[in-house]
């Protein structure tokens, strides 16, 4: 018989030990009565608190709490800033202006009369930077445009007599020595020639007799009938030549050639009477004004060597020292103006309270006695999507001693 432990002791399981066990059972069972509902536990109930603060952004405002009523309803909007309320942002004063002086030229740094802290003034020289080169380029400008300009002129002048009288003379030489050409020897250029042969023969006869007087010498050679014999036999070939050549006439280059030089010689007289023709003078006042053009690039560039500040202001910051290679687009200082400003970001529920004009009161971290006023001088007129904010621009007035770039503020906008 199977046993089981019951307080200790092992019972058997079979038999009479279940029947004590269901008449217990049985008298806890309710057959056909009502049994009364135990009573509900009473719990506090939860009570939200008087005031909930919300802070969106770097705005902080203060709502009433939600009643039982509106839990399940959508949040209210907050109300608006009423008349002497303020809306308070955190920004930073910036600088109304800065600009990077860069240099546009290559060139070694000559002079730089500023430094850190230096204020400078628009117009006032920042750097120098050697121009020998440049001034060069200039100088060959500028001889261009005088070579051009008198170019111009000479066309734009009508011709002098004497011009006239030049060019009238030429056309006659070219037209004599055309016709020369073409008729061929006459007989005074044959008498002229042949007496030259002659005389050139005779010569030679002379100089063989002196030289036949004194051929049996050992040193014939160097004795002066030698040379003369020479010299009278080279003018003889010559005179040959020339003659054989006059016999001959002319040949077809240089009658051709004679020809040219009188068309040109005419052509030559024909515009000094004429003048110029407008086309010619076209060109020449388009060569002009390239020159000028070029004349002005290089005074341009030559200007670029001396560097100065765009604007008034102070120098934060220097990039180069004297001796140094400037290059094109190198940085050189950067200048910030003496006007400084704040740019906050105002959210978009709070544009509408927003206005040019309207007027700020700012409170610095290194002033913490003092206040200054400002005013919105811009409001962006783009919206940043990411934030749904508006950058709006806030320019301190009146005293603005001791305001610097880069100090931390708070921005109160006075809602009117």
């Amino acid at each position: 018989m199977q046993r089981v432990n019951f307080g200790g002791r092992r019972l058997p399981i079979g038999g009479f030990f279940w029947l004590p066990v269901l008449i217990l059972v049985l008298a806890g069972c309710s057959f056909g009565r009502e049994t009364p509902t135990p009573a509900p536990v009473d719990l506090p109930v939860y009570q939200p608190s008087t005031a909930l603060t919300t802070t969106v952004g770097t705005v902080t405002n203060t709502v009433a709490a939600a009643t039982p009523a509106q839990t399940t309803a959508q949040a209210a909007p907050a109300p608006a800033p009423v008349a002497g309320d303020s809306l308070s942002y955190n920004g930073e004063l910036a600088a109304d202006q800065q600009v990077t002086v860069m240099s546009q030229v290559n060139g070694q740094v000559l002079e730089l009369p500023v430094d850190v802290g230096t204020v400078v003034k628009a117009g006032d020289v920042v750097v120098r930077i050697d121009s020998t080169t440049l001034e060069a380029q200039r100088a060959q400008a500028l001889a261009g445009l005088d070579a051009a300009k008198a170019q111009l002129d000479a066309l734009k002048d009508p011709p002098k007599e004497s011009d006239l009288d030049a060019a009238r003379a030429a056309v006659a030489a070219a037209a004599a020595a055309y016709k020369r050409a073409t008729d061929g020897l006459t007989d005074e250029d044959r008498r002229l020639v042949t007496a030259q042969l002659r005389l050139a023969q005779a010569g030679v006869t002379v100089a063989q007799a002196g030289y036949n007087r004194v051929k049996d010498v050992p040193e014939i050679a160097s004795l002066p009938q030698s040379l003369q014999l020479q010299q009278a036999t080279l003018q003889l070939e010559a005179a040959q030549a020339q003659y054989d050549k006059a016999i001959k006439g002319p040949t077809a280059d240089a009658i051709a050639g004679a020809y040219a030089q009188l068309v040109n010689a005419r052509a030559a007289l024909q515009r000094l009477q004429d003048g110029p023709k407008q086309a010619q003078i076209d060109a020449a006042t388009a060569q002009v004004h390239a020159a000028e053009t070029a004349l002005y690039l290089a005074q341009l560039q030559l200007n670029k060597a001396t560097i100065t500040a765009p604007i008034d202001g102070v120098v934060s910051k220097v990039s180069t020292a004297v001796g140094a290679m400037a290059a094109p687009g190198a940085p050189i200082a950067t200048l910030l103006s003496r006007n400084v400003k704040i740019t906050i970001p105002v959210q978009e529920a709070r544009l509408s309270q927003v206005k040019v004009g309207q007027r700020a009161v700012i409170h610095l971290d290194a002033f913490p006695d003092r206040t200054f006023e400002g005013v919105v001088a811009i409001i962006a007129p783009e919206l940043d999507s990411s934030t749904r904010t508006v950058q709006v621009t806030i320019r301190p007035t009146g005293d603005t001693s001791g305001l610097a770039p880069g100090m931390s503020s708070t921005v109160e906008l006075v809602v009117e």
